[in-house]
């Protein structure tokens, strides 16, 4: 056995190692089921796409004069392997939030392994996405189930183009997670293409719902537009698969070798960005000469050592959380507009306000990693750490809120006694959210290292994201039923359970903080292993 074959081996053996230990020993078997309910759905979800596949194809064999309309079968082939490819990149393209490589290039700099071998195994391991798994059954049931219509290519010569247009779209996403790599140590820039990202979400929804009549990417494969878009790449595809059907070899090469070279030279071009970026450090963190000089802040009628606390609280939310400024106002008019539009608008957006803060709240001491043992060292009480991390996060909410209450005013007409309880139940929700928590922060805390947005993995943490989201809308509506069914004013309904709530919050963070201090080594071991 040679020995790029031997690092190969071992490097997949090393990945099934410390899956099995992280299922095993994490005893994360709830993981297991809830993985395969995912997979349940996604086979199902791909089932429900290859019958309506086989549904419309049904159909325009009936009707030649509608299938002409769209401009032939080899018209519709382009256009809805297009349009698979298309949602595959544009799941890439989230992602490119996220560090996404299968092997990460910066872990084995001091291993002898060859830089080639880690970018193909990266590049085959995107063949085998679960996302390109949900997606492989509609291609060919694509190509299967247009070859019967009349004037198509052959099912093998589809097939054989998809395989061609599957290795492009591989290639351009293997450039996406080096670029992703890229954005891990240059911070800014990956703020500023999810901004981006989301402002082009945004459009995309508002020129769906202004245009419901458009036909989409399917309009650009008119036969009008055929001569033009040939010389795309999924028009490649499509005269690819009519050369190899009707035997034009020459032609089928040619098409063949372009696709393929797409391919490889975005591979090679994410190879190369990966080696160039492998000396930086995953998120480089630069230190201010002047905010070492500082005074630091000084809150009004609170000590200095509270003071402190909140100043770094404060600047570890913003450094990491202000996308949700951009993120959560966006999704919060998506989701009135289209889902819930209701007489109460800002009773969601006082639910939606705190899902900002969800991260933050359940996870106080995720960011703090090694350093956490410093609260039980420093003459400070975990009680002030607490309420510090609690004040931060509800400040960092109510600008959420803020937003959103802007966003309603702006979108639709809002009323002063609309704000007024949004406020309050945004004010009265808080202390359940922040006593729940502190306690899940110590009980399931997941280190966080860097400001990067991660998927939360575990079956306890998302169990309390859950569990924290059911607890919110609860709160949220049990004062608004009451005042349905008693005939209570929902002014006084939101007031009242916030006083009460305030009253027990001195208590509840009192027994989060003795909590705290009784799980103080698994908290803090929790918080030294690797993510």
């Amino acid at each position: 056995m040679n020995l790029p074959l031997e690092q190969a081996n071992a490097l997949f053996a090393l990945r099934a190692r410390l899956w099995w230990r992280r299922l095993v020993h994490g005893r994360q078997w709830v993981r297991v089921a809830l993985g395969a309910v995912a997979a349940l759905v996604g086979g199902l979800f791909s089932a429900s796409l290859c019958g309506v596949i086989l549904e419309v194809t049904g159909r325009l064999r009936q009707a030649p004069e509608e299938l002409r309309d769209l401009g032939g079968p080899l018209s519709l082939f382009a256009s809805w392997v297009t349009l698979a490819l298309a949602g595959r990149v544009w799941f890439g393209v989230i992602a490119l939030a996220q560090s996404q490589a299968f092997l990460d290039p910066r872990r084995f700099r001091s291993f002898p392994v060859s830089p080639r071998l880690l970018s193909a195994i990266n590049f085959a391991a995107l063949l085998f996405d679960p996302v390109w798994l949900m997606l492989y059954p509609p291609l060919t049931a694509i190509a299967l189930a247009l070859s019967r219509l009349p004037g198509a290519p052959s099912a093998a010569s589809m097939l054989l183009a998809e395989a061609f247009a599957v290795w492009a779209t591989v290639g351009v996403l293997h450039l996406g997670a080096a670029v992703a790599a890229m954005f891990d140590a240059r911070p800014l820039l990956r703020r500023g293409f999810s901004i981006l990202l989301v402002l082009a979400g945004f459009i995309g929804f508002q020129l769906s719902a202004t245009m419901p009549g458009q036909r989409g990417l399917q309009a650009l494969f008119a036969p009008e537009r055929w001569d033009l878009m040939r010389w795309t790449p999924p028009g490649w595809t499509a005269v690819l698969a009519q050369a190899l059907s009707t035997g034009r070899p020459l032609q089928a090469a040619t098409l063949s070798l372009l696709l393929f070279l797409l391919g490889s030279i975005s591979s090679l071009a994410a190879h190369a960005l990966s080696q160039r970026e492998l000396r930086r450090p995953a998120e480089p963190v630069r230190l201010s000469a002047r905010g070492a000089r500082a005074n630091g802040w000084r809150l009004p009628l609170a000590p200095a050592a509270l003071s402190a606390l909140f100043e770094k609280e404060a600047k570890t939310v913003v450094r990491m959380g202000w996308l949700q400024l951009v993120v959560v106002p966006v999704a919060y008019l998506l989701l009135v507009r289209a889902v819930l539009p209701g007489p109460e608008p800002l009773l969601i957006a006082a639910v939606y306000a705190h899902l900002g803060v969800l991260e933050i709240a359940t996870n106080a001491f995720g960011r703090d990693l090694d350093a956490a043992r410093a609260w039980f060292l420093w003459p400070v009480s975990l009680r002030s750490v607490l309420a510090a991390k609690n004040a931060v996060a509800y400040l960092f909410s109510l600008a959420i809120f803020l937003l959103l209450a802007l966003v309603a005013a702006v979108s639709g007409h809002l009323s002063a006694g609309q704000f007024l309880v949004g406020m309050l139940a945004h004010a009265a929700v808080f202390p359940l959210l922040a006593t729940f928590g502190n306690v899940i922060s110590v009980y399931f805390p997941v280190p966080v290292r860097g400001a990067r947005l991660r998927r939360v993995r575990g079956t306890g943490p998302i169990g309390a994201r859950l569990a924290a989201m059911l607890l919110l809308a609860g709160a949220a509506w049990a004062p608004y039923a009451m005042s349905q069914a008693l005939g209570w004013h929902l002014y006084a309904a939101y007031a009242g359970e916030l006083i009460a709530l305030l009253l027990a919050y001195p208590a509840l963070l009192g027994a989060a903080a003795r909590f705290a201090e009784g799980r103080r080594e698994p908290l803090l071991g929790a918080l030294a292993r690797d993510e």
